[in-house]
């Protein structure tokens, strides 16, 4: 049976599309595979409240859900009538142009025989990936219905664009279309205005010696020099490596989150220097057997 999309955001039917947006970015991060590694339920969960989202996200599709459940990618079929979905996850059909639409008169407004037309106005969401944030792109929607005749239009999302930016098209002087853009979730970073987050995995000696560790960028991966002593859950700051800033061209940065990951597995002889790394920062002496009967005999007269 098919799990409900509100159960899985945990909302309730009539939630506000803020609501929903709220719902879906809360439970994104608490799922997500950086804050999960290596958790294949975390990782469902996760695909799940994506699929949640993009459905109950986009007005269209959430109409179409509410109306028929799970089989609303059938919508149009089930209604009986053609218009169809453009790229991007956009689309109209005429329940978008009768009912969705702002107007006032009858479909003589519409069509051209009353006395005078009015904008009638559509609203829908388009996904986009973080990397298409970085470059900027186009996308080509359907707008329009088998009745009504369709028409495509190009739709140029600008690089850095916020998620949640509405992006407003004028077709022509009686048709306006409001796009809300959806940023998706991306594994690598996390993303704060124009500045990013990753997480990186360091070695334990590296964070004690000091080392070279890779670094994930929007454009590959780069080179960091760490130092000694680095901490886990220090951050570095690598400027200008984030996102582009809407109509600037300057850049945001990006802050790597060091992860020290511990060996999961020794050999003997591994485990023999790392007790004598600890001896030796515990202060223990074990240089003679002498010493080591008298740390004995100490040990043995406290338990007394």
């Amino acid at each position: 049976m098919a799990q409900n999309y509100y159960d899985i955001l945990g909302i309730g039917k009539g939630a506000s599309d803020k609501e929903i947006k709220s719902a879906y970015r809360k439970k994104a991060r608490k799922l997500h595979p950086d804050v999960n590694p290596n958790d294949a339920s975390a990782e469902e969960q996760f695909k799940k409240v994506n699929e949640a989202y993009e459905v109950l996200g986009d007005a269209a599709h959430r109409k179409d859900y509410d109306q028929f459940g799970e089989n609303w990618k059938h919508a149009d079929q089930m209604r009986n009538m053609g218009g169809g979905r453009g790229p991007g996850g956009m689309g109209f059909d005429m329940s978008d142009l009768f009912g969705g639409a702002q107007r006032s008169g009858g479909f003589g407004d519409i069509f051209g025989g009353g006395h005078a037309q009015q904008r009638l106005r559509h609203e829908g969401s388009i996904d986009v990936s973080l990397d298409e944030v970085y470059t900027g792109v186009s996308r080509r929607v359907s707008l329009g219905s088998a009745m009504n005749g369709s028409r495509t239009l190009e739709v140029k999302i600008p690089k850095g664009v916020p998620d949640g930016r509405r992006i407003r098209l004028r077709p022509d002087t009686n048709t306006e279309l409001t796009l809300t853009v959806n940023v998706r979730p991306d594994p690598r970073f996390t993303r704060e205005d124009a500045n990013l987050r990753t997480s990186v995995s360091v070695p334990l000696l590296n964070a004690i010696l000091g080392g070279e560790v890779e670094v994930p960028t929007m454009t590959g991966r780069i080179a960091l020099q760490i130092p000694s002593g680095t901490q886990n859950g220090r951050s570095f700051k690598i400027k200008g490596r984030g996102l582009p800033k809407m109509n600037s061209e300057e850049y945001g940065d990006l802050y790597a989150t060091v992860k020290v990951s511990l060996p999961e597995s020794l050999s003997a002889r591994e485990r023999e220097l790392y007790a004598e790394l600890r001896d030796i920062r515990m202060g223990v002496a074990t240089s003679t057997g002498a010493e080591q009967n008298s740390a004995d005999q100490i040990v043995e007269g406290a338990a007394e």
